[in-house]
């Protein structure tokens, strides 16, 4: 009982000792606090996979209503920012000259309804983009113009109803926040001990690992934790995403992986012992996965089996998944055991790691 009071003790100490650095180390806030929020409001808002001001040339050399109908069509459409030209010369040598992104040319061809779309194919997914929203305008267009077939189709988004890309890209934000600022914290903690000397005055003291990790991750936990909630209340007050699969998973989920990125720089740190190694390892440690290999700008599905069995290997994945469903879908009660399980998985084995990076010995 006695050395269970003096190790709460210990960790007490030692943490409220942790918590005045960060209180006079500005930066330890600045990475809490202010960077979370930079990075959702420039990333959120300046990132955007919507298609809008689509500079698009029209050509026709019909004079008919069907043609009149599909360029009211484009004109009408909010996306699209549609110059009528007379001539294909004029529109092509205007899509040479960067002045429009595409050019739609309504005349008389070989093949009965073809129309010709030409695209600046520079920047690849937008003329993807671009190639769906004409072509899905165009044949809207000539739905309602023609008789009924019988079938009508009426498209509905699920899960994302307005086809907001704020809604797809906050989730993933929030993961690349939480990987940063969790592994950035602490890639430094263990190192400065080092450096400052102040190590060696632990290793004097009857202070267990266990006792000095724990000192390290609930200080930074907490700060984390801010962090954190101010990006949740950004994601349902400033960007209105909806919550569907419930509060409780989403920060269950966060809690865990705050702790796993957390652990991850504590590894880091005490495995290098030098602060400016561990801050270079730190960004690439948490950056790289969670912008590359969680699925956030890069669709898994898509990606080579080599690049979905590293993607796999790494907890990004398995917690965007988790907030994907949190704000979004709801319900898939599987595949949220499934990635729980994994990511306490995770933890565990980081912390084990944490630890034995903390043991009481001078390396020699």
């Amino acid at each position: 009982m006695t050395q269970r009071m003096d190790f709460w003790r210990h960790v007490y100490a030692l943490s409220l000792k942790e918590s005045r650095q960060i209180i006079r180390d500005k930066s330890a806030i600045l990475v809490g606090v202010v960077l979370p929020l930079i990075l959702l409001i420039l990333f959120g808002y300046g990132i955007s996979f919507d298609v809008k001001d689509i500079r698009l040339a029209v050509v026709s050399d019909q004079n008919s209503s069907q043609t009149t109908l599909y360029t009211q069509a484009l004109v009408n459409n909010d996306s699209f920012d549609v110059t009528v030209v007379p001539t294909r010369k004029e529109a092509l040598e205007a899509l040479d000259r960067f002045d429009v992104e595409a050019v739609i040319v309504f005349e008389k061809r070989p093949v009965a309804h073809e129309t010709q779309l030409l695209i600046d194919g520079i920047d690849a997914p937008r003329a993807t983009m671009i190639a769906n929203a004409v072509m899905f305008t165009v044949q809207t267009a000539g739905s309602a113009a023609t008789e009924p077939s019988g079938i009508t189709v009426i498209p509905r988004i699920w899960f994302n109803e307005s086809a907001e890309s704020h809604w797809y890209l906050v989730p993933g934000l929030i993961v690349i926040i939480l990987t940063m600022i969790g592994t950035m914290l602490t890639g430094l903690v263990i190192a400065r001990e080092w450096e400052r000397g102040t190590m060696e005055a632990l290793l004097a003291t009857p202070i267990s690992p266990w006792a000095l990790l724990l000192s390290k991750i609930i200080p930074y936990f907490v700060l984390g934790a801010f962090g954190w909630a101010l990006c949740m209340l950004a994601a349902v007050f400033v960007y209105h995403i909806p919550i569907r699969g419930g509060l409780g998973l989403i920060t269950l989920s966060s809690a865990i992986y705050l702790l796993v990125s957390l652990c991850i720089g504590l590894v880091i740190s005490g495995a290098t012992r030098s602060q400016f190694l561990s801050s270079q390892i730190a960004l690439l440690a948490s950056f790289l996965p969670a912008v590359i290999l969680s699925g956030f700008i890069f669709d898994l599905r898509s990606a080579p089996d080599w690049a979905n069995v590293i993607a796999y290997a790494m907890p990004p994945v398995y917690f965007l998944e988790l907030l994907k469903v949190g704000f979004l879908t709801g319900g898939m009660h599987a595949l949220v055991v499934k990635n729980l399980l994994v990511l306490t998985a995770f933890a565990a084995v980081l912390v084990l790691l944490a630890r034995h990076f903390c043991q009481k010995r001078v390396r020699v």
